[in-house]
């Protein structure tokens, strides 16, 4: 039996959060120091992890419309069998 490696949400999120842990530092250290030190600087982090999520958010959006645009496509095998050989017809799937 072979085993199928499906990617699971938690496996996104794990990916995700690794991907961004240099942003999310970047955020938590100042928010930290903030409440522990300075009060404003916890304000300017509020703003700039706003700022942080918008971007994320049409990022998201972005790649999302752009992944429904682009429609896979499939060639159809030849009178022999040989896809990619001979006259093939591009099918949309």
């Amino acid at each position: 039996m072979t085993q199928q490696n499906e990617r699971t949400r938690t496996d996104a999120a794990v990916a995700w959060t690794v991907g961004h842990a240099g942003e999310l530092a970047g955020i938590t250290l100042p928010a930290v120091a903030g409440v522990l030190v300075w009060p404003w600087l916890a304000t300017v982090s509020g703003v700039v992890a706003a700022w942080w999520a918008l971007n994320e958010i049409r990022d998201h959006k972005t790649r999302a419309e752009l992944q429904n645009k682009v429609a896979p496509r499939q060639i159809e095998a030849g009178p022999h069998g040989n896809a990619g050989m001979g006259s093939e017809r591009e099918v949309r799937a």
